[in-house]
């Protein structure tokens, strides 16, 4: 069967360093998400139980919480702001030493570069290295990634259980060797029905 799609590059710093920043961006964005969801949750509990939001009457109580919904929604908005611009450097000299040390770490079990290489198929797909290949389905997958330089998918590994673990399929995109990457997000919307024809910009 013929792919659709090749994806080819040899692993460097760089390269990896363009993988890595997809999945440290995108889990930084959900972490700021969880923190503020949590934060306010807490926040809204704890007046409950130490205050007495509104005076204790029905009107003082629906004030209260169109104040502090629309507080909640500032700071949320404001956070995520922060998140994608002042803390987005922070986050990128992360994703340089994580692939730093990752470059050191396959090159020390591998004794060379590896060459990372994903097939784009009409019903599948499958990344390939000298150390394995791993097939997945396009059910599978629940988000299509994208910053400046890189692209990515991430897949639940059982699309049947329920918080099954997730694993990111990512590349830089000038190594996609036919076509271009305009043309293969066309073609992985059409296939990945988990992402609802979205493509989160990190």
């Amino acid at each position: 069967m013929a792919y659709k799609y090749r994806v080819t590059y040899k692993e460097t710093i760089k390269t990896l360093e363009t993988v890595c920043e997809l999945f440290d961006i995108d889990n930084s964005d959900i972490t700021i998400k969880f923190v503020i969801g949590a934060a306010g949750i807490v926040v809204l509990v704890m007046m409950f139980i130490y205050g007495e939001p509104g005076g204790g009457t029905m009107p003082g109580l629906a004030l209260f919480f169109l104040k502090y919904l629309a507080a909640w929604a500032a700071l949320g908005i404001t956070a995520l702001i922060i998140n994608r611009t002042a803390w987005r450097k922070a986050v990128q000299a992360t994703a340089a030493g994580d692939a730093e040390e990752m470059y050191k770490l396959r090159k020390t079990k591998e004794g060379t570069n590896i060459t990372g290489q994903i097939d784009f198929y009409e019903e599948h797909f499958e990344s390939v290295t000298k150390i394995k290949t791993r097939a997945f389905e396009y059910v599978q997958v629940v988000k299509l990634l994208e910053t400046e330089r890189g692209f990515g998918l991430v897949v639940k590994k059982d699309k049947d259980v329920r918080g099954s673990v997730r694993v990111m399929i990512g590349f830089p995109k000038e190594a996609l060797l036919e076509g271009d990457i305009e043309e293969l997000k066309k073609f992985l919307l059409e296939r990945c029905p988990g992402v609802k024809s979205k493509i989160k910009k990190l």
